[in-house]
């Protein structure tokens, strides 16, 4: 199959936009304080270099097994990151808060359950075996990092967690990235769009390029500083709050 113009441009866009973003991570020393996210991003620069090559050099076998290798890297890569922003939301001064574990836990045992279910029952959009269980694999995988982050968020609004710095502004990308990943996928499974599947797919590389742009921005500027209430101040805000 050859490579459009417009496919081309996307991947040469998306990696630079890769490599920028790791450049200010590197450069900021932000790596220190998101190392999984930093992993990740290298990792995807080798990664999207390695398929670009065997495609154009390799046999179709040969891109095959460096995509789904490369694919199942990326999927572990990415339960990473999420459970990187647990533990700098749910944990303090090292350990976890009481209730954190128990917040998460329920997400985790359902949600691959669910998502296997759904990926399953989906009737792919696609010409081939192989691309058939691509489809799958991606609403399968996206369905388990939503249900990871959602847990984290909704774990962290439960037990009054505070989302602040870099760590809050990684998981606005993300937030981006897994909504607009969980409609695409979603579409491809139900909606049967074989006629748009390239459109969608394009959709999908601009609004993770919107995130990395924003990403480049957010890493770069300095986090605020976290106001911090002293011990005496917040029992005498809760008293007063008790009060009322």
């Amino acid at each position: 199959m050859k490579v459009t113009l417009v496919a081309l441009a996307l991947w040469a866009a998306g990696s630079a936009l890769n490599a920028a973003l790791v450049f200010v991570l590197l450069y900021k020393r932000r790596h220190r304080t998101v190392p999984w996210f930093t992993a990740w991003l290298i990792y995807q620069l080798g990664y999207a270099a390695a398929c670009f090559l065997v495609y154009r050099f390799g046999s179709k076998v040969e891109y095959r097994w460096v995509y789904w290798l490369g694919a199942l890297g990326d999927f572990l890569l990415q339960i990473a990151v999420i459970l990187e922003v647990a533990a700098h939301v749910m944990k303090r001064d090292g350990e976890w808060v009481e209730g954190a574990k128990s917040a998460l836990l329920p997400f985790m045992i359902l949600g691959p359950l669910v998502a296997g279910v759904l990926a399953v029952a989906m009737t792919p959009a696609t010409p081939t075996l192989l691309t058939s269980l691509g489809a799958r694999a991606s609403l399968f995988t996206t369905i388990l990092i939503c249900a990871l982050f959602v847990a984290v968020v909704r774990g962290s609004q439960r037990l009054g967690l505070d989302w602040w710095g870099h760590v809050a502004r990684e998981s606005y990308g993300l937030t981006l990235w897994t909504v607009a990943a969980f409609g695409i996928d979603t579409l491809h499974a139900y909606w049967r769009t074989m006629g748009q599947w390239q459109a969608l797919e394009n959709i999908r590389i601009a609004l993770w390029q919107t995130s990395l742009l924003y990403w480049c921005i957010a890493f770069w500027i300095p986090e605020t500083e976290r106001k911090v209430i002293p011990d005496g101040a917040k029992r005498q805000i809760e008293e007063a709050a008790g009060r009322f």
